[in-house]
C-alpha cells in the first residue's frame, strides 16, 4: 500500500473521530438543552399548580369572609384571586402546549391528558364560581340568611372537594414529572460523561496506534535509504537497496538503485577509458622502443656495412693501384708486360663490379626497392643448365651432382638472371663445402602453387651456433674457412635477397659432419617490384 494512502486513511480515521466527537457533543448539548427546557417547564407547571391550589383555597376563604362580613372591597379579595387563578390556568395551559410541542408521541399522550385535566379543573372552577355567585346574589338581594344557609350547604356538600382533588392530582403528577425529568437529565449527563470518557480513550488509542504504525512504516525504508547514501558516499557503487512493495519509498529505492547503476557504469566507462589509454601509451612506448632499437640496429648495420665494404674494396683497389704503378714505374716495358697488368686491372674491376652489384641488390631488397625483370621461366631447364655449369666446378673435387632427368617442367614467373645467380650460389656452396668425392642431390617439386628447389650435400655442415648468422653479410661459419679459404660471406645474403624479391623463402637445415640442406620455395606468380 502506498504511503500516501496510509496517510489518507489515518487522516480519515482522525477526521471520523473528530466528527463523531462533534456529533456526540452536539447531540449531548441538544439533549441537555431539551431536558433543561422540560425541567424548567415542569418546575414552572408545578409552581403554577401549587399557586393555583393556594389561590383557590384563598378564593374560597375570601368568599366565606365576604359572605360572613359583607365586605367585598378588600385587598386580595375574590376579584384579585379570580384574576390570579385565571392567570394560573392560562399559564398552565400555555406551558402544557409548549411541553406538548417538544415531547415525543408517547409522552405527548400524557401531556394531552394533562391538558384535559386542566380543562376539567377550569370547568370545575367555573362551576364552583357559579355556585358561589348564586349565594352572593341572594346576599345582595337582602336575603343573607338564605345565602348563608346555601353557603353552609355548599360547604357541607364539599363544593371545592372535587376541584381540590383535581388540583392535588395535578400537583402530584407534576411533582412526579419533575422528578422523572430530573432523573432522566441526571441519567443523560451520566451517560454523556461515560460515553465521552470512552470516546476520548478510543481517540487516544487509535491516535497512538496510527502514530506507531506510521512511524514503524517510515523507520525501515528511511534506514535503508540512509545506509545506501552512506555507502555511495564511501565509494561503494555496487550497493543496492532491497526494494519491497509499491509505495513511495519503493519507488525512491528503485530510483536510488538506478542512479547507483548509472554511476557505476559511468565509473566503469572511465576506468575502461583510463585502462585503454594506459594500454595505448604502453603500446606506443613499446613501438617507440622497437623503433629506436631498429634505428640503432640499422645504424650499426650501416656502420658495419661501410666497414665491410671498405675492407672488401681495399684489396682489389690495392691490386689495381699496384698493377698501374708497376706498369708506369721504371724503364719502358714490353707489350706483354703491359697487357698482363691491364688484364689484372680488368679482372679486379670485374670483381669490384660484381661485389658492388651484389651489395646494391641486397641493400635495395632490404629497402623494398629491388628490381626484377619478370617473365615466364622454365625452372626445370634452368636448374638443368645451372647443374651442368656446377658439374664443371665440381670436377676439381670429384663431387657428383645428381638431378633427375625425368623431372616435370615447372614454369614460374621470375627473373631468369637472378634465379640463375641464386642456383649458382646454392650449388657453388654445396660443392665448395663438400668433401672430396662427395655427392650433391638436387630436387624440384610443386605443392600448393609453390615450386620448391632442394639442394642437399654431404659436406662439413654448419655449426648450430652459426645458423642464425649465416644470412648476414660477410659472415661465414666457424668451420667454413677450414673447408675453403675462398669466399666473402655474400653468397647466402644475396641468395636470400633474390628469394625474398620473388616472394619466396629459403630455409637451411644442417648438421656438422653430415651435410647441409638448402630448401628454396618460390611462388608461381611474383608480386614484387618489376624493372
Amino acid at each position: 500500500m502506498r504511503y500516501r494512502t496510509k496517510l489518507l486513511i489515518a487522516a480519515c480515521l482522525l477526521l471520523a473521530m473528530s466528527l463523531s466527537a462533534a456529533a456526540f457533543s452536539y447531540w449531548g448539548v441538544a439533549q441537555s438543552h431539551r431536558y433543561l427546557i422540560r425541567s424548567r417547564i415542569a418546575h414552572e407547571q408545578l409552581e403554577r399548580q401549587l399557586q393555583l391550589s393556594r389561590h383557590s383555597q384563598q378564593l374560597f376563604k375570601a368568599w366565606t369572609d365576604t359572605l360572613l362580613t359583607g365586605l367585598s372591597d378588600r385587598p386580595l379579595g375574590e376579584a384579585y384571586l379570580k384574576k390570579v387563578i385565571e392567570s394560573d390556568l392560562s399559564a398552565l395551559e400555555d406551558l402544557s402546549r409548549r411541553e406538548l410541542a417538544i415531547v415525543g408521541e408517547e409522552e405527548g399522550r400524557a401531556e394531552i391528558a394533562e391538558v384535559h385535566r386542566l380543562e376539567a379543573i377550569r370547568k370545575e372552577y367555573r362551576h364552583v364560581l357559579d355556585q358561589l355567585s348564586k349565594v352572593e346574589q341572594l346576599r345582595s338581594r337582602g336575603r343573607p340568611d338564605i345565602a348563608w344557609q346555601n353557603l353552609v350547604d355548599l360547604l357541607r356538600g364539599g363544593i371545592d372537594s372535587e376541584l381540590n382533588e383535581l388540583i392535588e392530582v395535578a400537583v402530584a403528577d407534576e411533582t412526579a414529572e419533575v422528578l422523572r425529568i430530573d432523573a432522566a437529565a441526571t441519567q443523560l449527563l451520566t451517560r454523556l460523561e461515560r460515553i465521552s470518557t470512552i470516546h476520548a480513550a478510543l481517540a487516544v488509542l487509535i491516535t497512538l496506534a496510527l502514530a506507531f504504525l506510521l512511524i514503524r512504516g517510515l523507520r525501515a525504508p528511511l534506514a535503508a535509504l540512509l545506509d545506501g547514501t552512506r555507502k555511495l558516499a564511501e565509494g561503494d557503487l555496487s550497493y543496492r537497496i532491497a526494494v519491497r512493495g509499491k509505495d513511495e519509498f519503493a519507488e525512491l529505492g528503485r530510483s536510488f538503485n538506478s542512479m547507483a547503476a548509472d554511476l557505476q557504469d559511468h565509473q566503469k566507462a572511465l576506468q575502461d577509458a583510463r585502462d585503454n589509454l594506459e594500454s595505448i601509451v604502453e603500446e606506443r612506448t613499446e613501438e617507440l622502443r622497437l623503433a629506436n632499437d631498429s634505428l640503432r640496429k640499422i645504424d650499426e648495420t650501416r656502420r658495419a656495412f661501410f666497414a665491410d665494404i671498405s675492407h672488401e674494396l681495399r684489396t682489389p683497389l690495392t691490386v689495381i693501384r699496384g698493377e698501374g704503378e708497376i706498369a708506369l714505374r721504371g724503364r719502358n716495358k714490353r707489350i706483354p708486360e703491359y697487357k698482363h697488368s691491364i688484364e689484372r686491372i680488368v679482372e679486379q674491376a670485374k670483381h669490384l663490379s660484381v661485389l658492388v652489384g651484389d651489395l646494391l641488390f641486397i641493400a635495395r631488397q632490404g629497402a623494398g626497392a629491388a628490381k626484377l625483370k619478370i617473365k615466364p621461366v622454365d625452372l626445370t631447364e634452368l636448374v638443368e643448365s645451372v647443374v651442368g655449369d656446377a658439374k664443371i666446378i665440381a670436377m676439381n673435387k670429384d663431387v657428383g651432382i645428381e638431378f633427375a632427368n625425368d623431372t616435370p617442367h615447372e614454369v614460374i614467373d621470375g627473373d631468369p638472371a637472378r634465379l640463375r645467380q641464386l642456383l649458382l650460389i646454392v650449388l657453388d656452396n654445396a660443392v665448395r663445402y663438400s668433401n672430396a668425392k662427395g655427392k650433391v642431390d638436387v630436387g624440384l617439386s610443386r605443392e600448393n602453387g609453390t615450386v620448391a628447389i632442394k639442394v642437399a650435400d654431404q659436406g662439413v655442415g654448419i655449426p648450430q651456433e652459426d645458423m642464425e648468422n649465416i644470412f648476414e653479410r660477410f659472415r661465414r661459419a666457424g668451420n667454413a674457412a677450414e673447408a675453403n679459404e675462398e669466399g666473402l660471406g655474400l653468397g647466402l645474403p644475396v641468395a636470400r635477397a633474390i628469394v625474398q624479391a620473388h616472394g619466396g623463402k629459403i630455409e637451411v637445415e644442417s648438421k656438422v659432419g653430415e651435410g647441409t640442406i638448402i630448401l628454396v620455395s618460390l611462388p608461381e606468380k611474383v608480386g614484387g617490384s618489376q624493372a
